[in-house]
């Protein structure tokens, strides 16, 4: 089994402390109501007051018929008060009562999301396959070497009279049109269809007709696949290319969706009346005049529709560009090297944790239970920073916490903790944080390799996200 991802377009695939106590209110009638009132739910995600922290499942199902338009919504980061510290004995208690219910290697972690030493450690420092929380520590890293208002632009040149190149600029979320994008009901990123639009109004504008159209996906380089992918799990994934059109969609076949980009973009072309003569083909589009061009969302959306969805395209092209903001190669050797250095310089490295791509698909990644805590306080700390604790899912209610914490051992978890979750065959883990019950911010994370391959592994990660959010845990 692969990583939490989304086969596009249906396959499974938002900080100071404290911004979960804005609103800790989601007994079942105030919740309705409230959601009813329009898109701020969608908008601000499930946040909770005081109260009950149990949503019926049967509500949230009510309140999402439609399973793909659930928990695509994007939260803006906010500051809030700092939450109460913990007191560590008693989050001890709480673990200490909630045991690892199947064989593996486990380890675990749990802290104050404010800051401060772990609360709870359990073989913290141990090198872990992390499976998809591997996207959160990518996440604070591309946030910090590039700028959460950073953009990448895709854009059409010409170089001579009669001759227009396409330029990839390593846009993950670039669609065919406004609603190819599966979640395009809460974001909309840029589209080929309208960047075909503004080409057209250039060109008719300078007398132009007819052209011959060249594609350049140069900004990335190496290997559109990793090798350590398994060839089954390229359903998770496109070919990772700087110019690619609904994240490579149908195309797990191809060594390059940039040819297929390059001809959705001609025929748009043609559609608002401009001829394209013959087969797009690779072109240098470097040091001509600019025609058009549209940009992608802020890196901070892009990096909450990575977390809400597990997207794993997003992860490698996002990867990319953190590569080429610290002067590497846009290719997996680049990013991972980037990668590496970033969170060493961030104080996230520990020995024995290994990068080896951005997604956490590969077996090979190794990071800890400790690291990934410190990562989330981090995230806590610094506003430039904060769309990785708002882009987390949150239980039982958005992206791939959807249908999680389902059981009644689950149920204070339900609304309240805000995760990233990763599955691998053999490999589960949840990383994020959560209220408890009485004012405190846990920022926790735990793994489990070696697990069964024959049962669901995931309850026991959500009966300890449940226990912390469900703990009177505070000094």
């Amino acid at each position: 089994m692969a990583s939490n991802a989304r086969r596009k377009p249906s396959a499974p695939r938002p900080a100071r402390v404290g911004w979960l106590v804005w609103a800790l209110t989601l007994a079942l009638l105030v919740g309705l109501v409230w959601y009813a009132s329009g898109p701020l739910a969608r908008d601000r995600g499930w946040l909770v007051d005081g109260g009950s922290p149990t949503v019926d499942p049967q509500v949230i199902a009510q309140l999402h018929p439609d399973p793909v338009r659930l928990g695509a919504g994007v939260i803006d980061p906010v500051r809030v008060p700092d939450a109460a510290p913990a007191d560590p004995s008693l989050v001890q208690q709480a673990m200490a009562a909630t045991p690892p219910e199947l064989p593996g290697r486990y380890a675990g972690a749990v802290a104050d999301l404010g800051g401060g030493p772990l609360l709870y450690d359990l073989d913290s420092a141990a090198p872990m396959i992390p499976a998809s929380t591997l996207k959160v520590m990518l996440a604070v890293a591309v946030l910090d070497a590039v700028g959460p208002q950073q953009t990448f632009a895709t854009s059409v040149v010409s170089p001579t009279p009669g001759t227009i190149v396409l330029v990839g600029g390593g846009d993950p979320l670039l669609s065919a049109t406004s609603t190819s994008y599966p979640y395009a009901a809460t974001v909309s990123p840029p589209t080929t269809a309208d960047l075909a639009a503004r080409t057209a109004a250039a060109l008719t504008a300078q007398g132009v007709t007819e052209v011959s159209l060249g594609y350049d996906d140069t900004l990335f380089s190496g290997a559109v696949w990793h090798a350590d992918w398994p060839a089954a799990d390229r359903q998770f994934i496109g070919p990772i290319s700087a110019l690619v059109v609904d994240e490579g969609a149908a195309q797990s076949g191809v060594e390059s969706a940039s040819p297929s980009a390059a001809r959705t973009f001609a025929d748009q072309l043609r559609a608002a009346g401009i001829a394209v003569t013959g087969e797009p083909t690779p072109a240098s589009g470097a040091g001509a005049a600019e025609l058009a061009r549209v940009e992608s969302l802020p890196l901070s959306l892009l990096v909450q529709e990575l977390l809400v969805h597990s997207d794993n395209f997003i992860a490698e092209m996002l990867l990319r560009q953190l590569a080429l903001a610290s002067g590497q190669s846009g290719s997996f050797e680049g990013g991972t090297a980037a990668l590496t250095a970033g969170l060493q310089a961030l104080g996230l490295w520990v020995e024995g944790q290994v990068i080896v791509d951005g997604s956490g698909l590969s077996t090979g990644n190794r990071v800890t239970a400790g690291a990934l805590v410190k990562a989330l306080q981090l995230a806590a700390e610094r506003d430039d920073l904060a769309a990785v604790l708002s882009g987390m899912p949150v239980g039982t209610a958005t992206g791939t916490l959807t249908n999680r914490f389902v059981d009644a051992r689950s149920a204070p978890a339900r609304g309240q903790v805000r995760a990233k979750t990763g599955t691998l065959d053999q490999v589960s883990g949840l990383a994020g944080y959560t209220p408890t019950a009485d004012g405190g911010l846990l920022a926790f994370a735990f793994l489990g390799n070696e697990l069964p391959r024959d049962q669901d592994s995931r309850a026991w990660f959500d009966h300890v996200g449940a226990a912390l959010a469900g703990c009177h845990c505070v000094a």
